[in-house]
This record gives structure tokens, C-alpha cells and sequence, in this order.
């Protein structure tokens, strides 16, 4: 049987101190009073708002009680490209990386924490064209993707060579439009997009399930540790569910919503 820890035990748990501390890590973030989050450019609000207000999106509420915890301030920084997120990680641009699929190719250079939401890859196609049901219709598909994401990987992946993109939007406009038949993306950025575009349809699942968590450079292991224990604890009480119902909707709740 498990069981939840009270909420005063979490804070208690984020605020604890670290040892072994390792200059330009959680230290140096508490100190600077800034926690920097490179954000794509064109993220969905329900995951990440840019412009503050009631509903600030799913992960940024997230990190905004991480970094009350920590008594520090949210520096959001955009970035333009995808593929531009981890070298900007890297280059110290940035902290924290927000929702980005955890790879074992991605873990030869950063790290990331426990999952922040699962991630599964669908195929998706907009009426009136059939959604797709079979590998091989995938690959009669004329298919668009947006360039360095994993689910350009699963296109290929499934021996598809798609166009790339450099937005997330450019693709949606192009599967609308007609010049791509078929796109992939996550179950839970279906979930938000199908909002919009009731059109949108889901196909089959490529790959095997993974998981969407936040990245972070190697040598901040204490950031890491942190993050790790405030995801943990926060899936064990019942902020975690009121996150999901309010971005995803009541439905998600069964598969967005278990909690470890």
C-alpha cells in the first residue's frame, strides 16, 4: 500500500540542503536568485504560457513551485528552433529544459529527471483524409514532422523520410493545407492540438513509450536531485491530478494522471 506524503513533507523535502555542492549548480541558482528555463518558441499555452496569467500552462506552474520553494525567480527564455534547445542548454544559456523526450541518445550529453508526463508517438492525419491504421500506409504517406524531435526519429524509425520542419506550427499549416497528409506527434500535444482543430485524427502508435521529462546538464546534479524529489513528491498529492484535469481535461486523467 502506498503512501502519500503530506504536503508539509514535500516543502520540507525541496527546501533541504544539499551536500557535496558543485559550483554552478543548485547553489549558484539559489544564490543568483534565477532559475533560467529554455522553453521552445512555439510551445502550446496549455503546457507553457509565455504571457503570465490564470492559466500559465501545465509544466509552467510546475516550476513556478519549484522555484517558490527555492525563493528564486522564473527566467523564461525562448527559443527559436528545437534543435537549438539542448546546444543552448549546454552552452549555459539556460537551467532547466521543459518537457523534452528522454533519449539515450540525448542522455550521452545532458541529464534528465524522473518523467514529467509520458509520451507516446502517434500518427496524425486531418479529415477528410483516413487516419492512418498500418506501418506500410504509413509509408505511402506523404508525411512532415517537426526537425530534432523524436518523433522525427520515429518517422524514420518506420522508413518514412518526412519533410522536416522548423515549427511545430509550419507542420500543422502544411497538414491542413494539404502538402503533408500525415504528421506524428505525442499523445499529450495531440490532446492540446485536437483542441483547436477538431479535424485532427489519431492513427497508430510508432515506437515503444518513452517519457517526456526536463533536462538538465550533467555537472548540476543537485539541480537534478531537486527536481527529482519535487516531481516525486508532487505526483503524490492531489495538485498533481488538479494539473492534469485543468490542461488536459477529466478524460486524460487515467493515462496523464497515474501517479508513481
Amino acid at each position: 500500500m502506498r503512501i502519500r506524503r503530506p504536503l508539509r513533507a514535500i516543502l520540507l523535502l525541496a527546501l533541504a540542503p544539499v551536500s557535496g555542492l558543485v559550483a554552478g549548480d543548485l547553489p549558484a541558482i539559489v544564490s543568483g536568485g534565477t532559475l533560467r528555463v529554455l522553453v521552445p518558441a512555439d510551445e502550446t499555452p496549455e503546457m507553457f504560457a509565455f504571457e503570465r496569467g490564470t492559466s500559465p500552462g501545465f509544466e509552467r506552474e510546475m516550476l513556478e513551485g519549484f522555484a517558490a520553494l527555492r525563493k528564486v525567480k522564473l527566467d523564461v527564455i525562448p527559443v527559436e528552433r528545437f534543435e537549438e534547445i539542448l546546444p543552448a542548454l549546454q552552452k549555459h544559456q539556460g537551467d532547466v529544459v521543459t518537457g523534452i523526450n528522454d533519449t539515450a541518445a540525448r542522455r550521452q550529453t545532458v541529464d534528465f529527471t524522473v518523467e514529467v508526463l509520458p509520451s507516446r508517438h502517434l500518427v496524425v492525419t486531418r479529415k477528410p483524409h483516413p487516419p492512418v491504421g498500418s506501418a506500410f500506409q504509413f509509408r505511402a504517406e506523404k508525411v512532415g514532422v517537426l526537425k530534432g524531435t523524436t518523433w522525427a526519429d520515429s518517422a524514420l524509425a518506420a522508413g518514412v523520410h518526412p519533410e522536416l520542419f522548423a515549427e511545430e506550427k509550419e507542420v500543422l499549416a502544411a497538414l491542413k493545407a494539404g502538402r503533408i497528409t500525415a504528421t506524428v506527434l505525442s499523445g499529450t500535444e495531440f490532446i492540446l492540438v485536437q483542441r483547436r482543430d477538431t479535424d485532427l485524427q489519431a492513427g497508430i502508435v510508432l515506437g515503444s513509450p518513452g517519457s517526456a521529462a526536463w533536462a538538465v546538464r550533467k555537472e548540476d546534479p543537485q539541480l537534478k536531485s531537486a527536481l527529482d524529489d519535487y516531481l516525486t513528491g508532487l505526483r503524490h498529492t492531489g495538485s498533481w491530478s488538479r494539473l492534469v484535469v485543468k490542461y488536459f481535461g477529466r478524460d486524460a486523467l487515467d493515462v496523464l494522471g497515474k501517479r508513481d
